[in-house]
């Protein structure tokens, strides 16, 4: 780089510092120093704190995770789909494969009681 050039990146960031300190410097004193119960209190998703917090029941856990492994295999058909023609019957095999892996996965999952809901 010439020295033309360092001079233009080393004004550019002297710009961005002052534009970045100016900024700080009108939050810190602009903003409210007092604040209400109402600020401080504890809020998350939308539902206001009432009482302590209640145990996860486990089960939310367990469809949400199988949720995601199925819609995620499920993902990994599209591709099968698009080169469907091209893969022949090999690939007709190697995705009846992964749909009988997935099916026992179900049948796994069913059987240990994960998919009944009480």
């Amino acid at each position: 780089m010439q020295n033309a050039e360092w001079l233009l990146l080393g004004i550019g960031w002297l710009f961005f510092l002052v534009v970045f300190f100016i900024l700080i410097a009108l939050a810190y004193y602009l903003a409210p120093k007092e604040y209400s119960k109402e600020k401080l209190d504890l809020y998350e998703c939308g539902v206001p704190f009432v009482d302590e917090a209640k145990e996860l029941n486990i089960k939310f856990f367990i469809i949400a995770v199988l949720f995601t492994l199925f819609d995620v295999e499920a993902i990994f058909m599209y591709p099968w789909a698009v080169n469907f023609k091209e893969l022949g019957v090999l690939g007709v095999i190697e995705l009846s494969i992964f749909i009988v892996f997935v099916f026992i996965g179900w049948i796994y999952a069913w059987a240990k009681g994960a998919l009944e809901w009480e």
